[in-house]
C-alpha cells in the first residue's frame, strides 16, 4: 500500500495512488506515464471508503450539474483552481426509438459526445489531463495525433496557456491539420508511420520536459476523464446502468475508462451490476478484436493491410500491445465482447443513424450500430 502524503491528505482529494495493472506495485500521484519496475499501466486509485463516508452520493448524482466537473470527487485534481475547463461533458443520451424498433431493441440509446466543445469525446480525458499539467507546473504538451485527440488538447492547451506540440506522419492531409494550428499548436511532420510517430513523442517528451498527453493509456490521468461518462449514463437512465454498452476502439482507454466508472459505482453500493462492455474494431485493423476471437490471453501487434473508413480507430499496438491486452482483459472480465466490421456494414450504420435518427456519425462511431447488427 503507497502512503499519501501529507499534502495530498490536507487537499481533500480521494485520489490517492496510481498502481500497476500488471505488478501492483504503488506509485504517488507525480508525473508518471508507465509502471517503473515492469512497464505496465498505471491506474489511479481512490480512497472509496473516505469517499463515501464524506460525501453525500445520492445528492451528488442527483443534483444538475453545467459539466463533469460536478465529480471532481471521482477525479485526481487536488484544487478546483486548477481546472482547465470549456464545458464539456453532461451530453444527451438520446434514446434511438426508430432504430431501435427496426432492429427489435427495445431500450436503444446513444450517448451524442459531438456535443463537447471539440465535437469529441476526447474533451473529456483532456479536461482532466490539462488540468493534471497545470497542477504539475507543465510548460508544454505533447500528443501523437491528426485527428480529434490533437484538436482537443490544442483547445485545451490554449485555454491553459501552455504550448502544445502535435506530431503527425507526413502524410496527413493539410485540411485535417487547420482545426489543431487554429488554436495556435506547433505540428510537426515526421517521416514515420502512426506508431512510429508516437515513439518520437516518448523521445520527445523526455528531452525536451513535454508533458505527453497521447490518449492511449500512456498518461494514466486522461482516462479518469473518460470515466465520467458511466456517471452521467447512470443518472440519465434514472439511476440504473444498461445491460451492454458498445464501444468504438483502437486502443481501449474509453471502454476502460466507462467500465471503471460503473465499477465505481458498484463498489459504492449504488447499483448491483456493470454493464457488458462491447468493443468494436475495423476488419481493417481489429488487433483486439482478434484476440478475442481467437480466445488468446494477449494482443499481438496487427500486421495486417490497413484499409479502413473508420480511420480514427486504426491503430496496430505495434509500439504497446499490452495496452490492447489490458482492454482485452477489461472486456472479458466484464462479460462482454469484442468483434469486428466491416467497411459495408458500417456505411449501411452510417445511413441507418441519418435516416433513422437524424444523426450524421462519423465512421468509427457508427460501428457500434454495425456491431450491434451482428450481435442480434
Amino acid at each position: 500500500m503507497f502512503i499519501r502524503t501529507a499534502e495530498e491528505i490536507a487537499s481533500g482529494m480521494f485520489a490517492r495512488s496510481l498502481k500497476c495493472v500488471r505488478c501492483g506495485k504503488e506509485y504517488p500521484l507525480k508525473k508518471f506515464y508507465k509502471c517503473p519496475s515492469c512497464g505496465g499501466v498505471l491506474d489511479v486509485k481512490y480512497d472509496y471508503v473516505k469517499l463515501a463516508d464524506e460525501v453525500d452520493l445520492r445528492s451528488l448524482f442527483s443534483k444538475r450539474g453545467l459539466n463533469l466537473w460536478k465529480y471532481i470527487d471521482f477525479l485526481p485534481i487536488r484544487k478546483s483552481s486548477e481546472i482547465v475547463s470549456l464545458g464539456e461533458g453532461m451530453t444527451p443520451l438520446l434514446k434511438a426509438e426508430r432504430l431501435g424498433e427496426s432492429l427489435k431493441v427495445k431500450s436503444l440509446y446513444l450517448k451524442d459526445e459531438t456535443r463537447n466543445p471539440t465535437s469529441s469525446f476526447k474533451d473529456r480525458p483532456y479536461t482532466v489531463g490539462v488540468s493534471k499539467a497545470k497542477e504539475f507546473g507543465v510548460k508544454a504538451a505533447v500528443v501523437a495525433s491528426a485527428g480529434n485527440a490533437a484538436a482537443s488538447l490544442a483547445a485545451y492547451s490554449a485555454r491553459a496557456g501552455i504550448k502544445c506540440y502535435v506530431f503527425v506522419s507526413e502524410n496527413v492531409p493539410a485540411h485535417r491539420l487547420l482545426e489543431i494550428q487554429a488554436y495556435g499548436a506547433e505540428v510537426i511532420r515526421v517521416k514515420q508511420v502512426p506508431d512510429g510517430v508516437f515513439r518520437i513523442t516518448v523521445s520527445a517528451s523526455e528531452k525536451f520536459g513535454w508533458y505527453n498527453l497521447t490518449t492511449s493509456f500512456y498518461n494514466p490521468y486522461t482516462v479518469e476523464g473518460d470515466k465520467t461518462i458511466a456517471y452521467e449514463i447512470y443518472e440519465q437512465m434514472g439511476f440504473e446502468v444498461p445491460d451492454w454498452v458498445i464501444i468504438p476502439v483502437g486502443v481501449g482507454p474509453l471502454l476502460v475508462g466507462c467500465y471503471k466508472g460503473f465499477n465505481e459505482l458498484r463498489n459504492l453500493g449504488l447499483v448491483n451490476e456493470v454493464p457488458k462492455m462491447v468493443g468494436v474494431q475495423s476488419e481493417g485493423c481489429a488487433p483486439i478484436a482478434k484476440a478475442f476471437e481467437e480466445n488468446r490471453s494477449e494482443v499481438e501487434p496487427w500486421k495486417g493491410e490497413l484499409k479502413t473508413v473508420a480511420r480514427s480507430i486504426v491503430n496496430t499496438l505495434q509500439e504497446y500491445p499490452d495496452e490492447g491486452t489490458y482492454t482485452l482483459q477489461i472486456i472479458r472480465r466484464s462479460k462482454g465482447w469484442a468483434l469486428a466490421v466491416s467497411d459495408d456494414e458500417i456505411l449501411r450504420a452510417m445511413d441507418d443513424l441519418a435516416t433513422a435518427e437524424g444523426i450524421l456519425a462519423e465512421p468509427a462511431s457508427a460501428t457500434v450500430i454495425a456491431a450491434l447488427r451482428r450481435l442480434l
